[in-house]
């Protein structure tokens, strides 16, 4: 059966308590160094993602504002392209009209002048045939002085007419 004895288990308790101090200096004191280096080097990475993740959240924050101020630029570079163009536009209508007008103005003032010197060519010409059929209706010749002057008359007569 089992019996008790005291020394032995006093001599028990002793091994033990010797057993559990060399295992606390030989090996728990690495074992826990180790646990606890480890555990730090944990947080340590731990810290260091967290650190990451912020500035990725902020990298791509002040990305997507740079994107979005992009699109804007691209936006305000368009339109002001554009009203450039309408002013473009606008400035090439206006000179092809003032263009046009002036040629109008040109053509009409040289067939005016035309006009002017045809119709001087006719009277001309009306009132030398009209010297001459006269000259033969009296049927004398007449002098170059005297054909200017009934010819001069003619035309002041002529012109006040039209």
């Amino acid at each position: 059966m089992l019996e008790f004895n005291i020394t032995t288990m006093i001599w028990t308790v002793i091994n033990l308590i010797v057993l559990f101090l060399l295992l606390k200096k030989i090996l728990f004191k690495p074992v826990i160094t180790m646990i606890e280096s480890r555990q730090q080097e944990i947080e340590h990475n731990i810290a260091a993602a967290v650190d990451q993740r912020t500035k990725a959240e902020s990298m791509l924050d002040e990305y997507g504002t740079k994107l979005s101020n992009a699109g804007q630029e691209a936006s305000q570079l368009v339109a002001q392209a554009k009203t450039r163009a309408e002013q473009e536009y606008q400035t090439i209508i206006e000179t092809a009209r003032s263009d046009a007008r002036r040629l109008i103005n040109e053509t009409e003032s040289q067939l005016e002048a035309e006009r002017i010197e045809m119709l001087t060519g006719v009277r001309k010409e009306v009132a030398t045939l009209a010297l001459l059929a006269a000259a033969k209706v009296s049927s004398r010749e007449l002098s170059y002085d005297d054909n200017q002057s009934l010819l001069e008359s003619f035309l002041a007569e002529a012109g006040e007419r039209t």
